[in-house]
């Protein structure tokens, strides 16, 4: 079984944002709330085959990385396509739940969101990085909601040989997840509808989107 430390992000402080940026330093793994559902990840990319183990989850699809914004992600990342619709979509929906696939010269690409809820946005505006985020549940249940699931879940996974925090916070809202937009190529492909209305990206854009994908 994983051992965890709980922290508190309602504490009052801010120590606990130090201790998991202290943390993430060192190789942590790192439970985190999301809009939606809490998500699992580590700050160093090369640990998202530790993560996917512990879930059981296929090693070879990509792990989201969180960001606190534009400008960093470009300064982090500077071999990304980021193109114009990028920055349009990103002024409107950024941040929030809205995970944009952008080309990286890797097979899969790059998927990346700003994330908006306030606690893993203050660990991120703190930290010089971005995040790795998958849902924290075992592949195939439902994710992780509330704190007490969020301990359950990570005290029945095999230990990771690495410190695992847990920053909880309350009951979050639930499915849908992030929606996901591929801009690779210069397409726009709804690749998930999710909790931006596919209605409001139309409305930005300036087209209809589909699962076929089109020139943005």
């Amino acid at each position: 079984m994983a051992r965890f430390t709980e922290l508190d992000s309602a504490s009052g402080t801010d120590d606990w944002i130090d201790r998991v940026c202290e943390g993430m330093a060192d190789g942590a793994l790192v439970a985190h709330p999301t809009t939606s559902v809490y998500g699992l990840g580590a700050a160093d990319p090369e640990l998202d085959p530790v993560v996917a183990q512990l879930k059981g989850r296929d090693p070879t699809v990509p792990i989201l990385r969180l960001v606190s914004d534009p400008a960093r992600l470009l300064r982090l990342f500077p071999d990304i396509v980021w193109p114009e619709v990028a920055t349009v979509l990103a002024d409107a929906f950024w941040p929030g739940p809205l995970t944009l696939v952008l080309d990286d010269g890797s097979p899969a690409g790059l998927a990346v969101r700003a994330e908006s809820h306030p606690a893993t946005r203050a660990i991120l505006s703190r930290w010089d990085g971005t995040l790795g985020s998958t849902s924290l549940n075992p592949a195939g249940r439902p994710p992780a909601r509330t704190r007490d699931a969020a301990r359950t879940v990570l005290g029945a996974m095999t230990d990771p040989g690495r410190p695992v925090l847990l920053v909880a916070a309350a009951d979050l809202e639930g499915p849908p997840p992030s929606t996901l937009l591929s801009l690779r190529r210069g397409e726009c492909r709804l690749l998930r509808e999710g909790a931006t209305e596919r209605s409001k990206l139309e409305r930005v854009l300036g087209r209809r989107l589909d699962l076929q994908g089109g020139s943005c």
